[in-house]
């Protein structure tokens, strides 16, 4: 018996070495494939294991599961691949095909749901998975938001999305069991469980439940007076913290004891900072050296103003938070200002000529939202003044320089000159041939050609054959690079691309959508200047844009000079009647837009219905005229135009 065991011992010994020899000549043959999909490859064979794997490989045209790379964890929690070094280990094969799932192929699928799927496999994980997925979906984007679980956060995968070692799952525990001595180790067990094993979550959801109680106070109050007597010069921060941590060993799980050191460390100092303000308000109440705000009048502490660059004025940090929230989300008078002025008042002297230190202003006063929002206009601003091409995210404000293909103005520009030259060169073929027939047939030619030029719309499809030529070069999707946006969003219909992405998903959502622009369109007004659409709902008929244009909602007059004065102030017996004294705009009174919208409707509706005519089919009560045979050829006509332009841009530009 012992020789037989003996025997099939070394048996199995040298079929491990032989597989892990084959293996390792596949990886040479194939550098970057994974070695478990070779490892289940050989699997199928019983000679030639190597030369049939390869032929395979090459037979598939080169495509192959390729090894997979580390994850690593940013500062802010997001994940992002590593090219430095391969996973080896389980959880980390694991997480990288986590990673390509949830960030690249299923972005709208639940976390949860895809870590179950990753587990499912040994190797091949992202090719038998996205398999899995599409067979269980039939390749329907419809029927995958029905069957498979889906997240709002597209497209993120967070610290604590991961999957963990097992030495960081007894490690936090062990940690866990210190934090909180009180909460027995089951019910610990059970919320990292919650928090798929994440120390720093289960650390937050166990405060919650209990901060600690006696035992930590007793544990704290032994191990002080054990410091003491040690003569440990150490902070008490600091010490207390080693004293109640383990010695830590798995990689992550030292960088979130770290992190989680320091954020106790943060809300210290903000502690420490607040008491110190306050003793020394107190301070300057006492000796009554207190300095007014020269704007709210109260008084505060010298450090707890801020200065003008003329230094006449000071003032509180809630007076200008206020000020530049009015600036930015109100009047607007500070959208796009690089020098942010003084908030004086008049004086003898005039309004003050300085202004506020804006490093000041985002170190020590402005929140992050608010000094954000400053620079976002700043950046506007400066984009609308260069007139560039940019592509814009349609979720947040970040965009782009489109350099795939120039400005129109150029291509009009270049367009009629080339029109002319045409007319200029038929007019010299007419003088050098001389045939009469031919002078005829020329001037007719011109006549006719001239004709239809002024008929013609050049501009609207010259604008027409531009838009499909950009979206030829450019593409209909767009990747936001802004780290708290990181969208994908369709260029074409601006929403957020979700799987497959189909720009009108639904024919008869399509024809709402389009009446539903076409009304908008007819009665809201665009600034000339940044080009932003708007619409009033009320108050008064002077409108101020963001980009600080003002206009008349009536007229669309520019009134930035004469403001007020550009209203009628005549009194009137009956308020709303017309005026009888003169011809200026209400001030508050618009025109009734109802019939504008109505129209609109109606042309929307009958456009759509003539360019979608498998509509009609799922509305039995719209009523569409069969189209006539002019209509036809000049729709052909209107294509071929539309079709030599775009080739001519093409060559252009």
């Amino acid at each position: 018996m012992a020789r037989q065991h003996k025997k099939r011992t070394s048996a199995i010994t040298s079929s491990k070495q032989g597989e892990k020899h084959l293996v390792d000549q596949l990886v040479t043959l194939f550098p970057l494939g994974d070695p478990d999909y070779f490892r289940h490859c050989l699997s199928y064979y019983e000679s030639d294991h190597v030369e049939r794997v390869a032929e395979k490989v090459c037979a598939m045209g080169g495509h192959y599961p390729q090894v997979s790379y580390q994850v690593q964890v940013n500062d802010n929690g997001s994940v992002t691949t590593s090219t430095l070094a391969t996973a080896t280990q389980q959880h980390e094969r694991w997480n990288a095909a986590l990673y390509t799932l949830a960030t690249q192929l299923f972005p709208d699928c639940c976390i949860d749901y895809l870590r179950q799927q990753v587990i499912r496999y040994d190797h091949s994980i992202v090719e038998q998975v996205t398999t899995a997925l599409l067979a269980t979906t039939g390749g329907d984007n419809t029927t995958a938001a029905v069957r498979i679980p889906e997240r709002l956060d597209s497209g993120r995968l967070l610290r604590q999305d991961l999957f963990r070692s097992g030495l960081y799952k007894s490690q936090a525990m062990e940690q866990l069991g210190l934090d909180y001595p009180q909460i027995w180790k089951s019910s610990i067990c059970a919320v990292l469980a919650e928090n798929n094993w994440d120390y720093i979550n289960s650390y937050d959801q166990l405060s919650e439940m209990g901060s600690g109680g006696f035992w930590r106070s007793l544990r704290n109050f032994f191990t002080h007076w054990s410091l003491s007597k040690t003569g440990s010069s150490s902070s008490s921060s600091a010490s207390s913290s080693s004293s109640s941590s383990i010695t830590a060993t798995e990689t992550t799980f030292i960088k979130e004891l770290d992190q989680l050191r320091k954020r106790k460390l943060d809300h210290q100092s903000a502690l420490d900072t607040t008491l110190a303000h306050e003793l020394n308000t107190e301070e300057y109440d006492t000796c009554q050296q207190s300095i007014a705000c020269d704007c709210c009048f109260t008084d505060y502490a010298f450090e707890q103003l801020v200065f003008c660059s003329h230094g006449n004025h000071g003032f509180c940090h809630d007076c200008i938070t206020r000020f530049m929230m009015e600036g930015l989300f109100g009047q607007g008078a500070l959208r796009g200002v690089d020098r942010i002025p003084c908030i004086a008042s008049d004086n003898r002297d005039g309004l003050c000529p300085g202004c506020l230190p804006t490093t000041l202003l985002h170190d020590k006063v402005l929140s992050d939202d608010i000094w954000k929002a400053y620079e976002t206009s700043l950046f506007e601003v400066n984009m609308t003044s260069q007139q560039w091409a940019l592509v814009q995210c349609a979720s947040c404000s970040y965009c782009e320089l489109d350099e795939s293909i120039r400005p129109i103005q150029h291509v009009v520009a270049k367009t009629m000159t080339l029109i002319s030259l045409a007319r200029w060169v038929m007019v010299l073929l007419l003088l050098v041939v001389g045939f009469q027939g031919m002078l005829y047939l020329t001037l007719f030619l011109l006549l006719v050609s001239s004709t239809l030029i002024i008929k013609w719309d050049l501009q609207s499809d010259l604008q027409i054959a531009y838009n499909r030529l950009v979206n030829k070069r450019r593409g209909y999707a767009f990747q936001c690079r802004n780290p708290s946006c990181a969208k994908l969003t369709c260029l074409q219909c601006m929403h957020v691309i979700r799987g497959l992405h189909t720009c009108w998903e639904n024919e008869k959502d399509g024809l709402r959508l389009y009446i539903e622009k076409a009304m908008a369109d007819a009665v809201k007004r665009t600034c000339p200047v940044c080009n932003l659409s708007f619409q009033k709902s009320d108050g008064c008929n002077k409108i101020r844009c963001k980009c600080g244009y003002a206009m008349c909602y009536i007229c669309r007059k520019d009134i930035g000079k004469e403001s007020y004065a550009h209203f009628c102030d005549h009194f009137r017996v009956i308020p709303g009647s017309p005026c009888d004294k003169c011809n200026k705009c209400d001030l508050y009174k618009t025109d009734p837009e109802d019939e504008s919208i109505q129209k609109a409707a109606a042309v929307a509706r009958r456009e759509y219905l003539e360019a979608h005519p498998d509509v009609v089919k799922q509305l039995p009560d719209v009523v569409v005229g069969p189209r006539s045979t002019l209509d036809k050829i000049d729709e052909w006509r209107h294509e071929s135009v539309l079709w030599l332009l775009q080739s001519g841009m093409d060559l252009i530009i």
